[in-house]
């Protein structure tokens, strides 16, 4: 497992590094802390230039550069632990750019960064860095919002994508102490993907209940192969299915089981990568106000690879 944090010394990136104290790091585990120094243009090109003009840049960036290292020396301290390599690394540049580019010089697995606030304007907030780390790293990103992952809560519909976030939970061994709860949502609204209209679907009533009970039964299926899955690697699982659209169940449901961290799987990487995001995943991303973690990938898959790629009308499709 190779983990890069990536902190400023904000209080969204103490929350990132609460959060990494509290994972439970498998053994042989290596850990890069990473803190980014602005660039020249970005310390003085900003509204805020004729306040800090004064300053001489040498003397600035001095004064930036001790505090950065503080902060990297305080960050390993309440890190270190037997069978933890923890580095450090001090960089220069756009935040975002820097962190995509360390976590493929290290091919790492994880990247833990933390939230630029919540609600209407997090969108472009998060957008600065946090999404853009997203949309082009190629490896699992979560960010920070809750300084623990004591109870998590992972969305499936069986599909490759979906588990990839069952596996990584599992696999990565990073959540041995909490208590995690998969979650499956059946789309109540069958008007667009059975031909009718909203008001013509009321009357379908035959239809409608036939085709949700068969949404619950393979959504009891889904998340006990998936609770299995994770049984298996040691955690405490429980499950839940919920009726309603994918993101707006899995938000409800992490605001009412008191989530501390939400786990959604995504598609690769490309020009696409936003589109594909942005239907499940990125809505969870803004709306939850627990941590979430965007999983990629799949090291390991349900016994019978036929469940884990069918589709289903209900994917949590990220």
């Amino acid at each position: 497992m190779k983990a890069l944090l990536a902190i400023d010394g904000s209080t969204e990136s103490t929350l990132a590094l609460e959060t990494s104290a509290t994972l439970t790091w498998p053994m042989g585990a290596r850990l890069e802390v990473l803190t980014v120094l602005p660039t020249e243009a970005e310390m003085y090109g900003g509204p805020w230039s004729a306040g800090v003009a004064y300053v001489p840049s040498d003397e600035l960036r001095d004064r930036l550069r001790a505090d950065r290292e503080a902060l990297l020396e305080r960050a390993v301290a309440g890190l270190r632990r037997p069978g933890l390599e923890v580095r450090t690394r001090l960089a220069e540049g756009r935040a975002a750019s820097v962190i995509v580019d360390v976590a493929e010089e290290i091919g790492a697995d994880l990247v833990i960064l933390g939230a630029r606030g919540h609600g209407a304007i997090e969108q472009a907030l998060l957008g600065s860095v946090s999404a853009e780390v997203i949309d082009q790293t190629h490896c699992a990103v979560l960010v920070a919002r809750r300084p623990s992952a004591d109870r998590i809560l992972i969305g499936t519909d069986g599909s490759e994508v979906a588990m990839s976030a069952i596996a990584f939970v599992g696999g990565s061994r990073l959540f041995g102490a909490s208590d995690a709860r998969v979650i499956y949502a059946v789309d109540l609204n069958p008007s667009w993907w059975m031909g009718f209209t909203p008001g013509d679907a009321a009357f379908a009533v035959d239809p409608y209940v036939s085709v949700v009970d068969d949404g619950r039964r393979r959504g009891n299926e889904v998340t006990a192969a998936a609770a299995a899955l994770l049984q298996s690697d040691g955690l405490h699982a429980s499950t839940v299915v919920h009726e309603g659209q994918a993101a707006t169940a899995i938000v409800q449901e992490a605001r009412t089981w008191n989530a501390d961290l939400v786990v959604v799987g995504t598609r690769g990487n490309g020009l696409l990568k936003r589109l594909l995001l942005g239907s499940t995943a990125r809505s969870v991303l803004h709306h939850a106000a627990a941590s979430v973690l965007i999983a990629r990938g799949s090291s390991r898959m349900l016994s019978h690879p036929e469940e884990a790629s069918s589709q289903s009308t209900d994917a949590v499709l990220a």
